[in-house]
This record gives structure tokens, C-alpha cells and sequence, in this order.
């Protein structure tokens, strides 16, 4: 009997010293601190030998981040603006823009979660890593360590958007000074590409030619709203019919179910990213907005024009929705978040930002803090747009 007592005792220690060291650990709660920002997460953060591990997709995402998982590889991709990180799960190799690094610690899976050495992944993409053994808390900074001079311009689309980040970055860093002007997606992605900005800004797909120079970063889901006078009885058209209509085939109210009046067709400008959208998503064949339309600078004042004129059509970012103007089902689809998000809108679109090459720098961080949790659920949804998945 004693001798079965002694080998149970054995095994129990021996099996106890086969548990893995991230469990060693987990009487200490360790807290994540980013930007002075707790973060919650469902997989608590661990120490192992010394390193923290944290769960990779919430760290990413709250720095701007976007994570790609191959199951098959077990190999975890993460880009910023201006960072590609490999993570392998077991491997202490990874790899910063292709160049391979070593880690102390291997990434694990913990709970269906990918856990990563948080200081590599950080300062790997610019930011400054703490931890604090007394209090068991890691800190990183990033978004408040920014400093110099950025120019963006371009897409009044997205320049709400960027003007609201700006403002909130300026606050959060004394050193740093951003100045945001509108102009047109035309006029951002010129501006970008020949060095009179840092950043433009764009609410329409780059051609493949000016992607030969420029990286572009979506920043935001959106879509191009039809808008009528909210005391119009219309309430649906399809896309047939709205192309007709903005192309002047069809002129009066009461071919499309509404009153008998001539319609009165709004625009954009040459080189608005909304007018090119509405081009490439609706005015297919060969069609193109009829000449007599009028032409407005800018999403207020072409909105301004439609809440004025009860029989005016015309068309806006749903940033820009507002109670004078009633937006148009297309094709029985309302702009929603989730028609937007899912595509299913028939003019549901992107906005974008790009730079002349990939960005680096304080320009990469700006950008990474529009594509950040903070910013879309925050900014991008507060300014009436769609956040990205």
C-alpha cells in the first residue's frame, strides 16, 4: 500500500511539472494599458518566464492593425500602414517586413486565442513597451508618442473623418501639428503623389496607374446615398431607373410612381471620389450624369440644393444624411450599416486614404489610428459612416 502511495504522489508531481509555464503565472492578473487606455480582453494576458503574452488580435486592432490567420500554417499576419509582422504559433522565429527576428517566448494558443510577446510585436511596429511587476500591468504607447508636421488633403468625403482624428491626436500629443484640407479625391491623390501632401484623401477606388505610385488604406465603409425632398412620395427605385434618371432619359416625377413634375437632376463637381462612384456603380454602359445637372463643390451644399428644391434629386455620402433630405431605396435596398457593410447596397463603397509609396513614420501612425477600434468606433461611426469589419 505504501509503495502505491509513493508512485500516486510521484505521478501527480510529475504531471504537475508537464503543465505548461503560461499557466505558472496565472494567479497574477496582469492588466493591458494602451494610449492610458485599459483594455479589456476575453483571454487575460499572461507571463511567461518573464515575457507577456497578450492576445494578438485585440492588441492589433486597438493599434490599427489588420490580422490575417492561416489555420493550415498556424501562422498569424499582421499589417500596420507601415509593418508586416509574422507570427508562427510554436516557433520563436518571426519576421518584420521579411526580415527574420527571434523571440524569447513562442506564440500560443490559449483558449482559441493567439497569444504574442507583446513588447516584440510593439516595438517591432514603433511603440514604446512597460511592465510594471508590482502592479502587473503592461503598458504601451503609441498614438501618444507621435510628434512632427502632417499635411492631408483631398475628399471632402473623408475629411471629417481625418479632421476629427486630427483634432483627438493633436490633444494627445504636444508635439504634433496636423492640417487637414478638402479639395477633392482628385485633387488628394495628386497632391499625394507629387509630395504637396503627406496623406491624400480619396471616396473613390485608385486606378491601377496611380497605384503603380501610391498605397492606398481604406478607412472607413460607406455608401453613395440617393436623395430626394423629404416630402417626395417616392420611396424606391431601381437601378435602372435611377440611372435614367441622372442620365436624363427619364424627366418627370410621375414615370417613376410620383407627381407630375419635371425632376430637377444635382451633381458633383469634376473630380469628386462621389461623382466617380456613382459613375462606376451606377451609370453604367456608356451612360454618364446628363449635362444640365447642377454641379455642387461638396456633400453639404449638394444636400443643401436637395432639402431647397422639392423636385431635386441628387446624391450624398451617407456621412452627410441628415432630417432635410430622404434617402432612396435602390434596387428595395435602404442605405444601412449593414447593407453598407455587407455590400448588398447597390452603391456601397470604401473611402480610402493613400500615400506615394508605403507610409512610415508619424504618417503610418496617423493612419493607423483612423483604421484603430478607438477611432472607428468613435469617430468613423460618430461622423455617420460605416466602421470596417
Amino acid at each position: 500500500m505504501k509503495k502505491k502511495l509513493i508512485a500516486l504522489i510521484l505521478a501527480v508531481i510529475m504531471t504537475a511539472t508537464m503543465v505548461p509555464s503560461v499557466f505558472a503565472s496565472s494567479n497574477d492578473t496582469i492588466t493591458l494599458v494602451i494610449d492610458g487606455v485599459t483594455i479589456g480582453t476575453d483571454v487575460a494576458p499572461v507571463l511567461v518566464s518573464g515575457t507577456t503574452l497578450v492576445p494578438l488580435r485585440v492588441i492589433s486592432e486597438t493599434l490599427g492593425a489588420e490580422v490575417e490567420w492561416n489555420g493550415t500554417t498556424q501562422r498569424a499576419t499582421i499589417r500596420t500602414a507601415a509593418y508586416t509582422v509574422v507570427f508562427t504559433i510554436g516557433s520563436k522565429t518571426f519576421t518584420v517586413n521579411g526580415s527574420n527576428r527571434t523571440l524569447l517566448e513562442a506564440p500560443r494558443i490559449v483558449s482559441s486565442r493567439t497569444l504574442v510577446p507583446i513588447r516584440a510585436f510593439a516595438e517591432a511596429i514603433g511603440a514604446t513597451v512597460g511592465y510594471n511587476a508590482t502592479t502587473h500591468t503592461a503598458t504601451v504607447d503609441y498614438f501618444t508618442k507621435m510628434s512632427g508636421s502632417i499635411i492631408v488633403t483631398g475628399s471632402t468625403t473623408v475629411q471629417p473623418i481625418a479632421q476629427a482624428a486630427a483634432d483627438k491626436l493633436v490633444k494627445m500629443n504636444s508635439g504634433l501639428s496636423i492640417t487637414v484640407s478638402g479639395g477633392g479625391s482628385g485633387a488628394g491623390v495628386t497632391a499625394a503623389r507629387n509630395g504637396t501632401a503627406h496623406i491624400g484623401m480619396s471616396s473613390r477606388e485608385l486606378t491601377a496607374t496611380e497605384l503603380s505610385t501610391l498605397h492606398a488604406y481604406p478607412v472607413a465603409n460607406d455608401g453613395v446615398a440617393i436623395v430626394v425632398h423629404p416630402s417626395n412620395t417616392v420611396g424606391n427605385l431601381t437601378t435602372t431607373q435611377a440611372r435614367d434618371i441622372f442620365a436624363g432619359t427619364i424627366t418627370n416625377w410621375k414615370d417613376v410612381g410620383g407627381s407630375d413634375a419635371a425632376i430637377l437632376v444635382q451633381t458633383r463637381e469634376t473630380g469628386s471620389g462621389t461623382l466617380d462612384t456613382l459613375n462606376g456603380l451606377l451609370m453604367t454602359g456608356g451612360t454618364s450624369v446628363v449635362s444640365t445637372a447642377s454641379p455642387h463643390n461638396s456633400n453639404p451644399l449638394l444636400r443643401t440644393a436637395v432639402a431647397g428644391s422639392r423636385n431635386a434629386i441628387g446624391f450624398v455620402s451617407v456621412g452627410y444624411l441628415d432630417s432635410t433630405v430622404k434617402a432612396l431605396m435602390i434596387g428595395g435596398r435602404t442605405p444601412t450599416n449593414t447593407t453598407i457593410a455587407n455590400k448588398t447596397y447597390a452603391l456601397s463603397r470604401f473611402i480610402y486614404v493613400c500615400t506615394n509609396g508605403r507610409a512610415s513614420g508619424v504618417n503610418a501612425m496617423f493612419i493607423d489610428y483612423l483604421r484603430s477600434k478607438d477611432c472607428q468606433d468613435n469617430i468613423v461611426t460618430g461622423e455617420g459612416f460605416v466602421k470596417l469589419s
